[in-house]
């Protein structure tokens, strides 16, 4: 039987061919700012949109202007932030919208002060079919640039609303390629939630295979650490045994945050229930809670504080090694 060739119908990467090209070119300047945090897992069940929604909540705490972006169709940040009932959850539309039809990135509305959302959801799922042929079309080119271009999409959509914030957190999907290499090129850090069981580690390894591949288009992309999830908190020894095995799966290639997150079932489930993060609801008076869950949301509040506190210090370390290489050269 004769094959058939069919030729795929896919976005024009004109534009994005451009808007990388201006990156790179910013990039050799030393005046592209790091602000775009990456939050990703070759595995789900890590923590991933905790990790998110609560590190989100604290940088914006801080006065810091945050855009968070769930680049998942499942869609679960209305749950953490209690945006499903407020409007705020559009399924997923304004960012596929903004991917397939040229739309701007615009956040749906803002789910805390200076907290402004675009939501994950099930209309990702033809932002994915596109990348997928985007991929073979590109495997086709002759060009290295016509071969890579795909991968920059999302990063040509964030360019023109880099300067209306401070922050910008993405939170991707833990088994979408396509979309783990979107974000890993729009990004300028990675911060990987993991557990300590074997297949956690698998996942993180993955990610470290994606990262590599991302650099081409994105050189001046840097792992900001690993954060361990579920772990005791007086565990110290068993936690210094994780940190060394994270290392060496590594190969020292990024440091593992001092702070971990401990994990309470309990308090997680409340969480989601009252669609709030930990460092709000552990001091929201009107919320009925038992006094032992409310503890555990007062210790779990305080180890968010604290690793949003050693993130800002990690970026600060990575922005005075960039200025520091820029003044030698």
């Amino acid at each position: 039987m004769a094959l058939r060739t069919v030729k795929l119908g896919v976005v024009d990467l004109k534009h994005v061919k451009a808007v990388l090209r201006r990156r790179l070119q910013l990039m050799s300047e030393g005046v592209h700012d790091r602000k775009v945090i990456v939050i990703v897992n070759g595995k789900g069940g890590v923590g991933k949109s905790s990790l998110a929604a609560a590190l989100s909540a604290a940088l914006s705490k801080t006065g810091l202007k945050v855009l968070l972006v769930e680049m998942d169709e499942q869609g679960n940040q209305d749950e953490d932030l209690g945006t499903a009932a407020s409007g705020l959850a559009d399924d997923g539309h304004a960012q596929a919208a903004a991917l397939l039809e040229g739309k701007p990135f615009e956040p749906v509305g803002e789910a805390r002060p200076n907290l402004s959302v675009i939501p994950g959801g099930p209309a990702l799922q033809d932002v994915i079919e596109e990348l997928y042929c985007q991929r073979r079309v590109a495997v086709n080119s002759g060009a290295p640039e016509d071969q890579f271009a795909w991968m920059g999409m999302y990063a040509a959509a964030i360019d023109p609303v880099r300067h209306l914030y401070d922050v910008i957190i993405l939170d991707v999907a833990p088994g979408s390629e396509p979309l783990q290499l979107q974000a890993l090129v729009a990004g300028d850090m990675t911060l990987v939630p993991t557990r300590s069981d074997p297949s956690s580690r698998k996942g993180l390894r993955t990610v470290a295979r994606r990262f590599a591949q991302a650099r081409q288009l994105n050189p001046l992309l840097r792992l900001l650490g690993v954060v361990i999830f579920a772990t005791a908190s007086a565990a110290t020894r068993v936690q210094k045994k994780i940190k060394n095995q994270l290392a060496e799966d590594l190969n020292g290639a990024a440091p593992v945050m001092d702070q971990t997150i401990r994990h309470v079932e309990a308090a997680a489930v409340a969480c989601r229930t009252h669609g709030a993060v930990p460092q709000e609801l552990a001091v929201d008076t009107a919320a009925d809670l038992d006094p032992a869950v409310r503890r555990s949301l007062r210790a779990l509040a305080g180890d968010y504080r604290s690793l949003a506190l050693e993130v800002l210090q990690a970026k600060a370390a990575l922005d005075q090694e960039t200025t520091q290489q820029k003044g030698a050269a």
